[in-house]
């Protein structure tokens, strides 16, 4: 299992700075180009935020990031837009805390709505 990162203050060397800074352009570009590539754009919000999170970055902040990187990519219809809002919210959630409706998700391998969700048995002492 993934451990969340340590409670302290986000620190990164300038190497992982221009990443983020790479990163958050590659999400505002898929998200500007029409049709959308979903596995672009999905691939992207995983990779920025497996990488704040590795530096301490809290939840709370990278998804404001990615509320932000969302409205400067100026799309319209508003519906659309608060429906990619909603996406790229639910994947940073899914990549920051490893699961989504229940299921372990990794980078190799996706949820499945239609298969099992996998339990661990309790034991009892």
């Amino acid at each position: 299992m993934d451990r969340l990162p340590p409670r302290r203050a986000a620190t990164r060397t300038l190497a992982q700075h221009r990443d983020a800074r790479d990163l958050r352009a590659v999400i505002v570009d898929a998200l500007a180009t029409q049709p959308v590539d979903e596995r672009v754009l999905r691939d992207g919000v995983w990779t920025y935020v497996r990488g704040e999170r590795e530096v301490g970055v809290a939840p709370a902040v990278v998804i404001l990031a990615l509320t932000d990187m969302v409205e400067r990519a100026k799309i319209v219809p508003d519906v659309a837009r608060i429906s990619w809002t909603r996406e790229v919210i639910l994947w940073c959630v899914e990549a920051y805390f490893g699961q989504l409706g229940g299921a372990a998700v990794s980078r190799d391998r996706e949820a499945s709505v239609d298969g099992p969700v996998q339990t661990s048995a309790k034991t009892e002492p």
